[in-house]
């Protein structure tokens, strides 16, 4: 039996595969000295998706570090974040 695609992954093939990719920025969560931070990678830069990650260069991106996918405008498409309040 197949795995289930979590949504995650359905959202950065849809803005990977069906684009146009310029419009897609994925936030990625890094830890630098102990802080948590989201780095911006423009979708345009993406190699590809497949397997549980993004591909970028010679870099291989575990889906579990998306927090957020947003368009050019700044609207959230996909978002792994809490709202606060």
């Amino acid at each position: 039996m197949g795995r289930r695609k979590g949504d995650v992954e359905q959202y950065l093939k849809k803005v990977f595969f069906h684009g146009p990719r310029e419009n897609y920025v994925v936030f990625v969560k890094y830890r630098v000295d102990d802080v948590e931070e989201y780095r911006p990678i423009p979708v345009s830069l993406i190699d590809d998706v497949r397997g549980g990650y993004i591909i970028v260069g010679g870099d291989k991106i575990p889906f579990h570090r998306v927090v957020e996918i947003r368009d050019k405008d700044g609207l959230i498409i996909y978002t792994r974040l809490k709202k606060s309040g």
